[in-house]
């Protein structure tokens, strides 16, 4: 493996999140609290150093897959590294240096993989330009990362095949709609701002915090209580919209500004609509909650975002093995969501069929799904990573469950975590033990970058 070119593509990303930085910063200045000014330099410096000496020193080139792979495991973890120090230097935890370490690396994790699970006691406390950070780090991990590393850090070979399986045509300039994308999420942003402004949400940060979270499929809200915020006009139906437009495939969405309407209601985005509006009332009949509960809570699963207002622990159990579900699917491929995504349950679903019409005919039926045509291997791809992630799934259910949590919380959060989805049934918190917060740590990089790219990182095999 290329070193040299690896860490020269480390080095951009991490001098792209220090730039980012610079918005909490000048908050920081307005607000006149120079312990969070200190705090955000120094993360800013060390992302902005690190970048421009490994940029220095070492060749930008195209990486193979392979190296995509250790990229993008490498980067959320040097993210969360670095990220940490704003939350180590203000000590969120208010503990001692070990609980200090973990509480802070867990916040910074869990931000930049937009889990959103949190572990600090009291946000009241914490100044608003860490939480403005805080939300902004959802921000650089989901939408920002994931579509510079796919512009400018994957094979163009891999872009065109990704690309066409969305069903998009081999001869569109796929970098150059990567940045489109960019701009559209930018957009959607500012709009979402306005609107909010418009009709008399004056919280300017606290608006900015859960639409970055929203879009960014995040989950972190910048308050305490989101029972009385996210109840309330026009903020309620903000959070579901960005919900919907994180959790859908960055690549149709592109194409709707280009007048590609075939291709949205052809693509997965058009099944993820079904299985909703189907979720929504199924939650509604089945466990008698109100319309506006059943769709923001089903919304907030789907999409693997976590906001919640009412108290998971106190859902019954079928209600919380219901929402697991939801996170475990997640929503579209080339989203901010996670889970094993929408194509590949479906996928698999049509694989069964597949595999019982070929037994009992002893004819080859060719698998297709939203226009593209599957092979056995990417078949057997899909599979991997679905049975991976129960099993990971499941191994954590039986540590969690060692700590005296009910087995139905441990696989909620388990899969919560897998998921980056951040909702919670009591599980995570301040008071968990030190080495279940690093378990959460693990499972949610884990989930960010998909358990296939850390096997393939590990490998030995050569391109």
């Amino acid at each position: 493996m290329r070193i040299k070119a690896l860490l020269s593509n480390i080095g951009f990303v991490l001098q792209m999140s220090g730039i980012f930085i610079i918005l909490p910063i000048i908050l920081s200045f307005i607000d006149n609290d120079m312990v969070a000014a200190v705090a955000l330099f120094a993360a800013a410096i060390i992302f902005l150093s690190l970048g421009f000496l490994l940029n220095a020193l070492c060749e930008r080139k195209e990486l193979t897959y392979k190296q995509s792979c250790a990229l993008i495991v490498l980067v959320f973890v040097l993210l969360s590294i670095i990220g940490a120090i704003p939350y180590l230097y203000i000590n969120i935890s208010q503990g001692d240096f070990i609980s200090n370490i973990t509480d802070s690396f867990f916040e910074s994790a869990s931000g930049f993989t937009t889990t959103g699970f949190s572990v600090i006691p009291d946000l009241s406390n914490i100044p608003r330009s860490i939480i403005f950070y805080r939300a902004l780090t959802q921000f650089i991990g989901g939408i920002g990362i994931v579509l510079v590393l796919l512009a400018f850090f994957y094979p163009e070979a891999k872009l065109t095949e990704f690309f066409r399986s969305m069903g998009f045509s081999q001869k569109q300039k796929i970098k150059r709609t990567f940045l489109i994308i960019l701009l559209i999420y930018i957009s959607y942003t500012f709009i979402m701002i306005f609107i909010g402004l418009l009709f008399g949400y004056h919280d300017v940060i606290n608006l900015v915090s859960f639409i970055f979270s929203a879009l960014s499929t995040g989950g972190f809200a910048p308050i305490n209580d989101m029972s009385t915020t996210v109840t309330q006009f026009p903020i309620n139906y903000i959070l579901i919209l960005g919900m919907i437009l994180g959790a859908c495939n960055f690549l149709v969405l592109a194409g709707l500004f280009k007048g590609k309407i075939k291709e949205f209601f052809k693509s997965e985005i058009s099944a993820f609509f079904v299985l909703l509006i189907l979720s929504v009332i199924f939650v509604i009949f089945e466990f008698k909650l109100s319309v506006f509960d059943a769709v923001f809570n089903v919304v907030s699963a789907m999409s693997t975002t976590g906001f919640s207002y009412l108290s998971i622990a106190d859902f019954s159990d079928g209600l919380k093995l219901f929402l697991v579900f939801l996170m475990f699917i997640g929503g579209a491929s080339f989203s901010t969501a996670g889970g094993i995504k929408i194509f590949r349950f479906l996928l698999l679903f049509k694989a069964t069929n597949k595999a019982i019409h070929e037994s009992i005919t002893g004819k080859y039926t060719p698998l297709t799904l939203f226009g593209k045509e599957y092979s056995n291997p990417e078949v057997i791809h899909s599979m991997v990573i679905v049975i991976s992630m129960i099993g990971l799934i499941f191994g954590s259910t039986f540590l969690i469950s060692l700590y005296g949590f009910q087995p139905v919380d441990a696989v909620f959060e388990a899969t919560s975590a897998l998921a980056t989805t951040g909702l919670s049934a009591g599980v995570v918190g301040p008071s968990l033990a030190l080495e279940l917060k690093w378990l959460f740590v693990f499972l949610m990089i884990i989930g960010r970058v998909e358990i296939l790219a850390f096997f393939i990182m590990l490998s030995r095999q050569r391109e």
